[in-house]
């Protein structure tokens, strides 16, 4: 490649990003609304095939109620809906990861959060999963798609699957996702959590949140991480709400819309914790590479979760 090739190339990935933030910072105020429904409209015919699908799936009435809680509060625990054996494959799964945690480590490519681990990275061909791992059948159970699918009034797109191991960081300061933040990754993000390590107390490193409602004191906030002084002096602290909750507890959060923040791990204390992220297609920012790689029969639903 010439110089004059990567300058080019160089100069192009330049308007990308400042396209990309320029998309980052329209979509933290309500103006991502009109854009998300422009996008929307342009995508009639797709989005109809979607909802078409999503009504495919069997419905039960402690699903509903999960998808009115969600859309009330921002938040649900789903603990007594999903399946518990495909939650006991994700914490097998889990466990094996952490009794090679040394080795994985030095794996790791993501190192800007030293406060956690992510244990996945060996699992990705090509930047993507393989659909039939266990952290993948976890996402794709029909409730959590219903629950989900039925509060986004479309099909929703699984957008990453994580398993991050958290641990103490003394005498370091907060960063990153231990302080205060919406996420941003659309205008409807819901995150489905596993715990897979008991989390008893505030030393474990609950996830912390604000529910909806006194949430909206941020919605259109430009400022992207918050110490707790400045969340407090507009909320007050009795509105937070910690997950203490045992192992294999899981939860819905809708992370774009409470305001939350976690992994304040205290010492000798850790946390084990498993995500999957959904978004509302279409997507607000440029379809980012394929996460997810097909492996087997795929239903025309699994398809158009994960974009195959």
């Amino acid at each position: 490649m010439t110089a004059i090739d990567a300058g080019a190339k160089n100069a192009k990935r330049a308007k990308i990003s400042q396209f990309r933030r320029l998309l980052w910072h329209v979509n933290r105020t309500d103006l991502g609304w009109v854009l998300k429904a422009a996008l929307t409209g342009l995508q009639l015919p797709a989005r109809a095939k979607r909802v078409a699908l999503l009504k495919q799936l069997p419905t039960k009435p402690e699903w509903t109620e999960a998808s009115r809680k969600l859309d009330q509060d921002g938040y649900v625990d789903v603990s007594d809906i999903v399946n518990r054996g495909l939650a006991e494959a994700v914490a097998s799964f889990a466990e094996n990861k952490v009794s090679r945690l040394n080795e994985l480590v030095g794996q790791q490519k993501e190192r800007h959060k030293s406060f956690w681990v992510s244990l996945l990275d060996e699992d990705l061909v090509n930047g993507a999963f393989a659909t039939d791992h266990p952290f993948v059948r976890y996402a794709l159970q029909p409730a959590a798609l219903r629950i989900i699918g039925d509060f986004m009034h479309d099909l929703p797109q699984l957008s990453d699957v994580v398993l991050t191991l958290s641990q103490p960081t003394p005498n370091q300061a907060l960063s990153f996702s231990q302080l205060w933040h919406l996420d941003h990754d659309d205008k409807r993000v819901c995150k489905l959590f596993i715990y897979l390590t008991d989390v008893q107390n505030t030393a474990d490193g609950p996830f912390t949140f604000i529910p909806a409602g006194p949430s909206k004191a941020f919605r259109n906030s430009l400022k992207s991480h918050m110490n707790d002084a400045t969340v407090f002096a507009k909320t007050g602290p009795d509105v937070v709400k910690e997950m203490i909750a045992p192992r294999l507890s899981s939860f819905i959060v809708n992370t774009a819309r409470c305001l939350h923040m976690g992994s304040r791990i205290q010492s000798d204390h850790s946390r084990l914790l498993y995500t999957a992220t959904y978004i509302q297609q279409p997507r607000i920012y440029p379809e980012p590479p394929a996460r997810f790689r097909a492996v087997g029969n795929l239903s025309d639903l699994e398809r158009a979760v994960m974009r195959l």
